[in-house]
């Protein structure tokens, strides 16, 4: 399994960080697009409409699929809607078809994150598959 390119690696890491700190609320729910390109834009300048981000969060839903880890990008969601946008529903639940079937996955899968976000590798990909 190949490793993850720069700017999916670091959201990869940002969100793992983010599920750990949130699961220990007591309605955690996530972030928003325009959060997560703000905390990785230091390293990887980026904004919450840019199409790298986007491919970058595609990226690493297809890693977490790959290593049988819950989709982390179900944590990031747009503002105002509170969910996230098609193309996470496009690569994560392609078989979701009516809107309440994309938002009952998504919140199956949202949770799934919190409650195994131990599970999550420091990296995915590389020569040793990821393995903590």
């Amino acid at each position: 399994m190949a490793a993850l390119t720069p700017l999916p690696n670091a959201i990869y890491k940002h969100l793992v960080r983010t599920a750990r700190k949130l699961r220990r609320s007591p309605e955690p729910r996530g972030i928003t697009y325009a959060e997560l390109a703000a905390a990785v834009s230091a390293t990887h300048p980026t904004h919450q409409r840019s199409p790298k981000l986007h491919a970058a969060l595609t990226e690493v839903s297809r890693a977490c699929r790959r290593a049988h880890l819950p989709c982390l990008p179900a944590l990031v969601w747009r503002a105002g809607v509170g969910r996230p946008g098609a193309g996470y529903y496009a690569v994560a639940h392609p078989r979701a078809l009516s809107d309440a079937a994309r938002a009952a996955a998504w919140e199956r899968e949202r949770a799934r994150v919190f409650a195994e976000a131990a599970r999550y590798p420091r990296t995915l990909g590389g020569a040793n598959g990821g393995a903590p």
